[in-house]
């Protein structure tokens, strides 16, 4: 019975959910009635020259005479005559799949509509390579003489060839399709965070003895209605992956079908569109949708009583120290300092010192438990970061190059870099170089230049410190000269600029590294005011994350981990975790 239903699913229309009438094949290989297609277009698609379908929305381009002109899937239709030839007893609901297919392609070479236009009673037996048309053996000796053909088989043959090929890649990429997404643990964070939040909030309760239980029911009501908006973006981001994982298996069981046991004429007819979608899926490399970031502002809830919220939304701001080490920097004249933290997707831990000595500056890794794996000094190192294969990429200012390094620090290659400074990599795994010059360059992989801002004509630069992408990504620059943050499009194109000196509310005294949430917030850090400043993508100030009454002194370093906590390296080499 349920081989029945695979034929009875494989001869019905996806939109109606009749058997196919006159069915039409779109270029993702979807079929659909021709009537249910010309629906589909008339009702969203008038007068423009593609159209979605119906199933994956992958774009098609309309023929001039409209959805009469698509091709038209011969295949379906000889599989559905071959079915319903059948008794419609108890026969047809045992009918095999493979077995329908057989007798599909038996009754196809018994019903051939494989002849030429021309010759009506020869069949097609050549493949022009020149015309790129099938023709028969009396076209061939006419108006093909001089072409360069070959027999059908060869071309069959040839063809089933290229496609398995092309095949099977589709099929590995299909098992491959984000392959660093794990569904549950971001659930599990999901539930981790509304736990502590929830956890929070009894706790402030417990204090608050004055009208507790209206504020407590409308903390809890927007703590569950953020994480179920998560959970639906989460959801949706399930559901992105499983789009384009069936639009690959579908791209596969109908090939594969066509190959199998198509006639030679279709395979050849359909092999260019065949081709054309498994290059398309194949080139499928849709950027990983922003995960859901869960940022609670209890300060924004709207309770009764004001004064009481607002003694709750103190301490419930207050960021939660999970944990931290101390890292021993060298005390000896020239002095060692933190500049910089970053972090590994296996949970590794990167905290990169400087000096006043250019060769004294060292990378030391911790593991997750913070325990600490290594220490490898890198001659002139002045920024580093983790490239999106798990590599790590290096700026060195005596080498003036930027150099790949394995996660055990094994030279992979380097190139060539004009006076390098901090280093980022964006989503498209560019590298991202600021530079003493203060201009900001842009390489491929491979070492070669895409890209070099500001012109003379954009803001001055005084002094770049540290680099960070966005969420989209927006390069973000901080300059400790003017005490400021430079917000640049991936094109180079200036944004704008946020801070001045001071102590203020957007002020810096000497910023430092920069992080960019998920979210599309941006964390700064302020080393000598001994805070983290949280800005909108936009350049909007927000609120202080941490402060000197949080126990912050002197932070120069601001990072997240694999996990979402927020690492905070100070001066003096005090890692904290948040």
């Amino acid at each position: 019975m349920a081989m029945a239903s695979k034929v009875t699913d494989f001869i019905s229309c996806p939109v109606c959910l009749e058997h196919f009438e006159n069915p039409k094949i779109l270029d993702c290989l979807h079929s659909f009635c021709e009537h249910c297609l010309q629906e589909v277009v008339d009702k969203n698609f008038r007068n423009l020259p593609t159209f979605l379908c119906p199933e994956c929305r992958a774009p098609t381009r309309l023929p001039a005479g409209g959805v009469c002109e698509l091709k038209s899937n011969f295949f379906i239709n000889r599989l559905k005559a071959t079915v319903l030839s059948k008794d419609t007893s108890k026969e047809d609901a045992d009918v095999e799949f493979e077995d329908a297919k057989s007798r599909a392609l038996k009754f196809s070479k018994q019903s051939e509509i494989d002849h030429c236009t021309k010759h009506l009673t020869n069949g097609l037996a050549w493949y022009c390579e020149e015309c790129k048309d099938l023709i028969c053996t009396s076209c061939k000796k006419e108006s093909h003489i001089d072409h360069d053909c070959s027999s059908l088989d060869v071309v069959t043959a040839k063809v089933k060839q290229e496609i398995y090929g092309e095949l099977h890649q589709l099929r590995v990429k299909s098992e491959q399709l984000y392959p660093d997404l794990n569904i549950e643990k971001e659930r599990w964070i999901i539930k981790k965070h509304e736990a502590s939040v929830a956890s929070q909030i009894s706790d402030a309760q417990n204090r608050m003895q004055r009208m507790v239980n209206e504020w407590s029911d409308g903390c809890r009501n927007e703590l569950k209605a953020m994480c179920a908006s998560a959970e639906k973006q989460l959801t949706a981001i399930e559901d992105l992956r499983a789009m384009g994982k069936a639009s690959m298996e579908s791209a596969c069981r109908f090939t594969e079908r066509l190959l199998s046991t198509g006639s030679k004429v279709e395979v050849v007819r359909l092999a260019s569109q065949c081709k054309t979608r498994i290059g398309d899926l194949l080139s499928f490399d849709a950027p990983l949708p922003a995960l859901p970031v869960l940022e609670t502002d209890l300060g924004t809830m709207d309770v009764a009583v004001k004064s009481a919220m607002s003694l709750i939304s103190d301490e419930l701001h207050k960021m939660r120290r999970t944990g931290g080490f101390q890292v021993t920097l060298d005390q000896a004249e020239p002095r060692e300092w933190v500049d910089a933290v970053s972090t590994h997707p296996n949970g590794d831990i990167y905290v990169r010192t400087l000096s006043t000595d250019v060769k004294k500056g060292r990378v030391i890794t911790f593991g997750s438990a913070e325990e600490k794996k290594g220490d490898f000094k890198v001659d002139g190192i002045v920024g580093m970061t983790t490239m999106p294969d798990g590599n790590i990429a290096v700026t060195s200012w005596t080498r003036k190059a930027v150099v790949i390094y394995t996660p055990s620090w094994q030279e992979i290659r380097a190139f060539g870099c004009i006076k390098p400074g901090d280093i980022t990599v964006n989503s498209k795994g560019h590298i991202i170089v600021i530079c003493s010059d203060q201009m900001v360059r842009v390489f491929s992989q491979e070492g070669v230049q895409l890209l070099a801002f500001p012109s003379k004509s954009e803001a001055e630069v005084q002094y770049n410190s540290h680099v960070s992408t966005g969420q989209h990504d927006e390069i973000y620059v901080s300059d400790p000269n003017d005490d400021c943050l430079r917000a640049y499009s991936p094109s180079g194109k200036f944004m704008y600029q946020y801070g001045t000196e001071g102590d203020g509310d957007g002020q810096f005294t000497d910023i430092r590294q920069v992080c960019c949430l998920p979210n599309g917030n941006i964390a700064i850090a302020d080393r000598e005011n001994h805070r983290l400043h949280l800005l909108t993508a936009a350049g909007q100030f927000k609120r202080f994350l941490l402060t000197h009454e949080n126990g912050l002194s002197n932070p120069a370093a601001v990072t997240l981990t694999a996990d979402r906590h927020l690492i905070v390296g100070e001066c003096d080499g005090a890692i904290k975790i948040y």
